[in-house]
């Protein structure tokens, strides 16, 4: 009862920490369990929506369209070494800002970005039922086995992608690289980042 002034009001989602004005795509993101996006309101997931009045009713209805892109990795590997090892993070490089900083303009309803930067890294190891990371036990592509969830702000990207495993029972640690070519990653989409680990010696 309290929206009478109009039929129609900008609606912001920002985030669970953002301070209301404004919101971060996070240069440092961190995913608890294999194929699980809860990290996304702490990452800097962030959309907007019409809410319209709903006739007959003291309602308002919409439907929230987000803006940033998401890369959905999933390594794999054949090499029966690499499969005693955990995925400890994804460290992911762009020739172009990835990540940023928006703030909201409360008379226009305009985002505004600022403060933005060319990497991001994706924790995946450090929590109480992943401790070691992802398990790199499969011979092909499989999100549900490993598959990490990163936020990036949209636009074209050429994108260097380090994906760091390691051996526990060796403390054996290091990063295989992969260069994706130039691609405009779409806001509101999702994109699927396969990729064969394997390792010279």
């Amino acid at each position: 009862g309290k929206f009478t002034a109009s039929s129609s009001y900008k609606v912001y989602y920002l985030g669970k920490n953002s301070d209301g004005s404004s919101v971060s795509i996070s240069t440092a993101q961190s995913q608890t369990a294999p194929d699980n996006t809860a990290h996304f309101g702490t990452a800097g997931d962030y959309g907007t929506a019409t809410a319209t009045k709903e006739t007959g009713k003291n309602q308002f209805a919409f439907e929230l369209e987000h803006h940033p892109a998401y890369l959905v990795f999933q390594p794999y590997t054949s090499n029966t070494a690499l499969q005693s090892c955990y995925l400890t993070k994804v460290e992911v490089s762009s020739d172009n800002d990835i990540a940023e900083t928006y703030t909201v303009n409360t008379s226009t309803g305009a985002l505004t970005g600022s403060a933005g930067s060319k990497q991001i890294v994706l924790t995946t190891r450090g929590s109480s039922s992943n401790p070691n990371g992802f398990p790199l036990t499969n011979n092909t592509a499989d999100v549900t086995n490993n598959g990490a969830y990163m936020v990036i702000k949209p636009g074209t990207h050429t994108l260097r992608v380090r994906y760091w495993v390691k051996d526990n029972a060796t403390g054996t640690e290091g990063a295989i690289t992969k260069i994706y070519p130039s691609t405009a990653y779409a806001s509101n989409t999702y994109y699927d980042m396969t990729a064969n680990l394997n390792v010279r010696n």
